[in-house]
């Protein structure tokens, strides 16, 4: 249950979290309802519909919707588009206090408030959507980490073209870890999302990735990515689980929009990035470039379809592979071999190029110790 005063004001690091979620549904949107012209989302854990006097998840969600049915693209390519939104709470006055601010929408159909069990709205849920070709987005904001179970996000994974964004109070757990022994339901969190269990994490982003890894493993995914959120006194995290590359791809643009380190946005920042690229001289950008170069060293041969599907699984960014396959190849340890005639200039590593392949990176061999 959430503390009752936890609606009464709209934190730092809840801003930030509605931040993520504002920004990823107003570029999912209009992608899937271009060429879907329909698609579903559900909040089970909708709460009250403000923090304070700021709109929270429900609302947010709702604001998003009605811009984007509202584009008169969308309107001559789908003019029928349609949002199904549900949503359910497991208090009933939170319930009715989010009727008081819901308002019609044209092109969107709202399902609820509903006043039931996490638990019991998701198997209901996931029945219905079984036979539905259509996108479905989950967002799970609950507001204890026992509320949710890794099965419970592996059921709602099963489901057809889903995706998850599944808010965890990591920083309480990585606080009390040594301790966990002595707290059942800490021991059953970590035992339960964590890969490494009760162990000796060097900090909160080794504990995140931990979680990372085990949701990878445990739903037999490719793409799952942490959000790390830090207002200064606390750290905690965002998960987002999808099955398709351009989700994955989309959501790292924006985690290194607003992350400088592509891992953590820090919630006392202004929420809009810097004018100066920061990234490149960070630490976890430093690592996932030794990967990235250490990929195509083992592999030799990668054609830009692998390269993508690369840079998607380890949370990086397009726009920063092809720099370091231009250095690479100023350096002279790569060569381009292209697939079409009048395609061959660059290396054709651009998130639009995930599924169509127009040239091949071949590793020449280690000059200057590169």
């Amino acid at each position: 249950m959430a503390n009752k005063d936890y609606f009464d004001s709209q934190t730092d690091l809840t801003a930030s979290k509605i931040l993520f979620y504002r920004k990823y549904l107003s570029s999912y949107l209009p992608k899937v309802l271009m060429q879907y012209g329909q698609c579903f989302i559900a909040d089970f854990f909708c709460g009250c519909g403000r923090n304070g006097s700021e709109d929270g998840s429900p609302l947010v969600l709702l604001d998003v919707a009605k811009k984007i049915l509202e584009s008169p693209v969308l309107k001559l390519k789908q003019p029928n588009a349609e949002i199904v939104i549900i949503f359910s709470d497991s208090e009933q006055k939170r319930c009715d206090d989010l009727k008081k601010y819901l308002q019609p929408v044209p092109g969107v159909k709202i399902l609820g408030p509903y006043c039931e069990d996490f638990k019991d709205i998701k198997t209901k849920a996931t029945a219905a959507f079984q036979n539905i070709a259509a996108p479905k987005f989950f967002f799970l904001d609950p507001f204890t980490y026992s509320e949710v179970g890794i099965d419970d996000v592996k059921e709602l994974m099963k489901v057809p073209s889903a995706e998850v964004l599944l808010f965890l109070p990591t920083f309480h757990s990585y606080r009390f870890v040594k301790c966990a022994n002595e707290v059942g339901a800490l021991k059953d969190f970590l035992e339960n999302f964590t890969e490494r269990g009760c162990a000796d994490y060097s900090d909160i982003n080794d504990f995140n990735e931990s979680i990372r890894q085990k949701l990878l493993k445990h739903i037999g995914l490719k793409y799952v990515r942490s959000i790390g959120l830090d207002d200064g006194a606390r750290k905690n995290a965002l998960f987002y689980l999808t099955k398709h590359i351009t989700g994955m791809l989309l959501m790292n643009n924006l985690v290194w929009k607003y992350a400088h380190d592509g891992v953590t946005v820090k919630a006392k920042r202004e929420t809009e990035p810097t004018l100066f690229d920061l990234s490149t001289i960070t630490s976890n950008f430093k690592r996932i470039k030794d990967l990235f170069k250490n990929y195509i060293k083992e592999k030799r041969r990668l054609t830009n379809i692998e390269i993508i599907d690369f840079v998607a699984q380890n949370s990086f960014v397009t726009k920063y592979a092809g720099e370091i396959l231009k250095e690479m190849r100023k350096q002279g340890v790569i060569d381009i071999e292209y697939k079409k005639s009048d395609k061959k200039r660059g290396f054709y590593v651009a998130d639009n190029h995930w599924d169509e392949e127009l040239a091949t990176t071949i590793y020449r061999g280690d000059k200057n110790g590169i």
